[in-house]
């Protein structure tokens, strides 16, 4: 007989499996439950601001010194530096697929322009998304570079939570992001931490200590995340000025598109309208569509208020110390599943078919377990999708409504009193970004929680394994009544 249990809470601390652009060895690939929350202490980061004796120079002057380099670029849109976050404008009206701006691959920060760099050799055995964080860095020290205009124009100060003081961290209470912002920090700082120990400290001509403090690499790897968009990520990543100014939305008029450029190995990448556009529009696009807002928040440091994407990562595990353990990650791994696993609960749709499944795959035991025999093993997944048996969905059903309650019971706020505080604050600022990520989660939990609430309420509707096996054998019809008796007598007649 298997042990039956469900090797996961709901209010974790979720260490992430990758950063953003390429995963790395050294992140923890099982997420850890119920770790004790910790929060660093405050690094205030001053960003691009830091990197000259005296600013005489606005950022938004870096910027229209670039753009004026760059003009040719800009074949139907226009950059407004004059507002809070500059914004690419469409300038005249355009057609659905039209071509806005082009950038040759030239003009990227790419890894050829690493390569091409002082600090190329050096840092060529790092990972991508590394080599561009450091030079980041040494673009900003040399003020000679030929990227100073577009790396100062950079924000000193944006709203990723990496970069969050600790009085505004404290909002986020109770919520995955804090965890998820504290095991970013944590892998980060052990990164900084190498470098510094390994190459810093090796070639201080090219990375002198005050420009490649923690402060400033923190602040680096914060903006190359909020600068970045598929498909120029992971291997590829590469920053694209010009271009990393389309803003988010939900709704976004445009998107990023790479496309060959004559017969060389060049490419270029494109904005190009999604629909129909007026002169003066602001170019928007979706940052993540299968991202929840939370995750659009960590990596890019902004929110669509509008069209609100709430969402809740549940990680899931086979308990180790399960008998049947072997078998069931055996069965996950023939369909391509690990014995751990993560699955976005979303409060508009209902859980995934792949969830469910996997959540019996978890619960299965006693009567149950003979599913799991080889003889069965290349259709036990197939039985996964619908009802096992009645006890195993009841067991589904309650370790999900458990989970739910005890998450909710990990903030320090209820629904209602978010939707007072929301009210009350400024539209933007940090307080209103970390009250709609507590409200999309426990929206996400409380709509979770109340289907599981319901399904369990009518377990006895539901057709399980062993019914639908008697009606293949025709021994039971469509209303579940059994047909042998008719048999008998009519048999004995």
């Amino acid at each position: 007989m298997c042990d039956m249990s469900l090797a996961c809470s709901l209010r974790v601390l979720h260490t992430p499996r990758s950063i953003a652009f390429l995963p790395h060895p050294a992140i923890h690939h099982r997420v850890l439950v119920e770790r004790s929350c910790r929060v660093l202490d405050q690094r205030t980061c001053c960003g691009a601001a830091c990197f000259t004796a005296s600013q005489s120079v606005s950022q938004q002057d870096y910027l229209q010194s670039w753009t004026q380099q760059r003009a040719k670029q800009l074949q139907n849109c226009r950059v407004d530096s004059e507002r809070d976050v500059p914004v690419l404008l469409s300038s005249t009206s355009a057609q659905a697929g039209q071509t806005l701006l082009s950038v040759p691959e030239s003009t990227w920060i790419s890894l050829q322009t690493v390569r091409n760099s002082p600090i190329g050799s050096s840092v060529e055995a790092l990972e991508p998304w590394l080599q561009l964080a450091l030079f980041i860095l040494f673009g900003l020290a040399d003020q000679k570079s030929d990227w100073s205009d577009y790396l100062l124009s950079l924000p000193s100060s944006f709203s990723v939570p990496l970069l969050w003081e600790e009085q505004e961290l404290a909002l986020l209470e109770g919520t995955q992001l804090l965890s998820t912002v504290q095991g970013y920090r944590d892998f980060f700082e052990d990164r900084w931490q190498d470098l510094n120990d390994n190459l810093f400290s090796q070639a201080p001509s090219l990375f002198p200590q005050d420009s490649f403090s923690y402060d400033r690499f923190l602040w680096a790897v914060a903006t190359l995340r909020a600068h970045v968009h598929a498909p120029l990520q992971g291997a590829q990543v590469a920053l694209v000025p010009l271009a990393d100014l389309v803003q988010h939305a939900r709704d976004g008029n445009a998107h990023w598109k790479l496309q060959p450029a004559g017969f060389g190995r060049h490419q270029s990448l494109l904005v190009e309208s999604k629909r129909e556009l007026r002169a003066g529009t602001p170019l928007t696009m979706d940052f993540g569509p299968d991202k929840s807002d939370a995750q659009i928040l960590l990596d890019y440091g902004v929110l669509d208020a509008d069209n609100p994407q709430a969402g809740f990562m549940l990680p899931l595990a086979l308990p180790e110390g399960d008998a049947c353990y072997d078998d069931k990650a055996d069965i996950a791994e023939l369909n391509g599943l690990q014995d751990s696993a993560d699955f976005v609960l979303h409060p508009d749709q209902p859980p995934t078919n792949e969830l469910m499944a996997f959540l019996r795959l978890v619960n299965i035991s006693g009567p149950d377990a003979f599913l799991m025999e080889a003889l069965f093993r290349n259709e036990v997944w197939g039985h996964m999708q619908v009802p096992v048996s009645r006890v195993n969905e009841e067991a589904v059903c309650q370790s999900m409504i458990d989970g739910c309650r005890e998450a909710l019971r990990g903030y320090p706020s209820t629904i209602d009193e978010d939707l007072m505080l929301l009210r009350d604050a400024v539209t933007g600022s940090r307080e209103d970004l970390a009250i709609r990520v507590r409200l999309g989660e426990k929206e996400t939990l409380d709509v979770t929680l109340r289907y599981f609430e319901d399904r369990k309420s009518k377990l006895d509707r539901l057709e399980y394994y062993q019914e639908r096996r008697l009606k293949g054998l025709g021994l039971l019809d469509d209303d579940g009544n059994n047909t042998w008796d008719d048999f008998f007598k009519d048999s004995i007649a």
